[in-house]
């Protein structure tokens, strides 16, 4: 599904500059946004350094290690929530699942085990449903390509239907919020052109059709944006380029396609409003458009340059570039003319508290020196919320995120930046030397829906 950034370029520059590196090599930002369908308050953000996840609207944050989740290195896993605050995330190792908030993560068995989750999503109408896809290969050029799914908030997986072709090599998928029966996969065909095509299933895997995307290939592959919440027939997809990502729309389900949008770089985010009808896309050098879902005549709103894009009925959020936007996380509440800062990298109250025999427990506590190092984490008073956790929180403030304090208190969140406000703000501008190097590395070809 989604092709990682490499760290090569970022971390010359970080050693350039003589600043910390994170052990993976890569410069500290923000990928992907998962909101819980149950409790809007219940962020989870992904990181190049692991998760940050807040349970009070972004007033607290704490993290949790890549290790505890099961991954390391450059990957970026999708990320989701079900309707209980389910954690799921999709790994080369397969589906990763914490039922306790964060704490402790376990591996899916059976036919999942060892089984490269590609992408996931939760159901709309019923968020304790989620959809997932597997596309392994079998040698050959051939692969495996499978859509499974679960009714119990990931307690147990199934086969949905059978699989679909073998020289099929699937990229994203996503369930129509409105016909669930109806998923779609977007992917691309074996030799010799390389199609670019989604298979579209009516009846939850039982049967698939292929249906082609003109202008799509193995130069410029097809990533599923968002299907409108409330007509299954529409869908958008994203065209990756060498240089130019494309929008590319359906009315019809797929059998005819029109270009809605042509970015200059690189598409790295999309989202379309709870009521359907406004959409929005971005990326780092095109800023944030948004566009009448009935016209497409897009509008740029803003010069943040989106890496994410997720909009529930509390606004549009946004990943953004902490050393160029100001703010790793923020929300509009006017259809992405304006941000409010929700997160910055800086301000982290340090690892999930969990009891010492979860796999948060065990793995993070002894590793967040190093990345505390690197964002310049926060003191915060209190405990976390993870159900892991031996103390309840008893933080409170803004959802604009702690700033730096001299005194060792603040009122948002109860969290401090424990590093003096000169000298953090001496790795800050530090750190936005590396910028040029984040355009060296490609960033997810997934662009990241909500």
């Amino acid at each position: 599904m989604k092709l990682r950034p490499l760290g090569f370029a970022a971390a010359v520059v970080v050693t350039l500059a003589g600043l910390p590196a994170l052990a993976n090599g890569r410069f500290p930002a923000s990928g992907q946004l998962a909101v819980d369908p149950s409790d809007p308050a219940h962020l989870v953000l992904r990181t190049t350094y692991g998760l940050t996840v807040s349970h009070d609207g972004g007033a607290r944050w704490d993290w949790i290690c890549e290790g505890a989740v099961g991954y390391g290195g450059t990957e970026d896993p999708m990320m989701a929530v079900t309707a209980d605050g389910t954690l799921i995330a999709g790994i080369f190792e397969g589906l990763s699942v914490s039922h306790d908030h964060g704490c402790q993560w376990d591996f899916a068995q059976g036919g999942l085990k060892e089984r490269y989750v590609i992408d996931l999503a939760t159901e709309r109408l019923e968020p304790k449903n989620a959809v997932l896809l597997i596309s392994n290969s079998i040698g050959g050029s051939m692969f495996l390509t499978e859509l499974w799914e679960t009714k119990d908030n990931a307690v147990t997986w199934t086969v949905a239907g059978v699989d679909m072709p073998a020289d099929f090599l699937g990229l994203t998928l996503d369930a129509a919020p409105s016909l669930p029966s109806r998923v779609y996969v977007s992917g691309r065909y074996g030799k010799p052109t390389y199609d670019g095509a989604i298979e579209r299933t009516n009846d939850r895997g039982k049967t698939w059709e292929k249906l082609l995307i003109p202008g799509s290939n193995d130069l410029a592959l097809p990533y599923i944006g968002g299907i409108d919440p409330k007509n299954p027939d529409v869908v958008y997809v994203r065209l990756d380029a060498n240089k130019n990502d494309r929008l590319v729309v359906t009315k019809d389900g797929g059998t005819t396609w029109s270009e809605a949008f042509m970015s200059s770089e690189n598409l790295t985010g999309f989202a379309i409003s709870p009521d359907g009808a406004t959409i929005a896309l971005g990326g780092d050098k095109d800023g944030i458009w948004t566009a009448p879902a009935s016209t497409l005549a897009f509008t740029k709103v803003s010069t943040v340059g989106a890496r994410c894009l997720t909009w529930t009925t509390a606004g549009l959020y946004v990943c953004a570039d902490e050393f160029v936007d100001g703010f790793a996380l923020g929300l509009s509440t006017n259809e992405g003319k304006t941000f409010t800062p929700v997160m910055h990298l800086q301000v982290n109250c340090g690892p999930l508290e969990c009891g010492a025999t979860t796999s948060a427990g065990k793995t993070c506590p002894k590793l967040w020196g190093a990345t505390k190092l690197t964002i310049g984490g926060a003191t915060c008073e209190g405990g976390s919320t993870s159900s892991g956790s031996s103390t309840g929180a008893t933080s409170t403030g803004s959802s604009a995120g702690a700033t730096s304090s001299s005194s060792g208190g603040s009122s948002d969140g109860g969290c401090s930046i424990t590093t003096p406000a000169r000298a953090a703000g001496a790795v800050i501008p530090g750190l936005a030397l590396a910028g040029a190097a984040l355009a060296w590395s490609r960033r997810r070809r997934r662009a990241e829906r909500g």
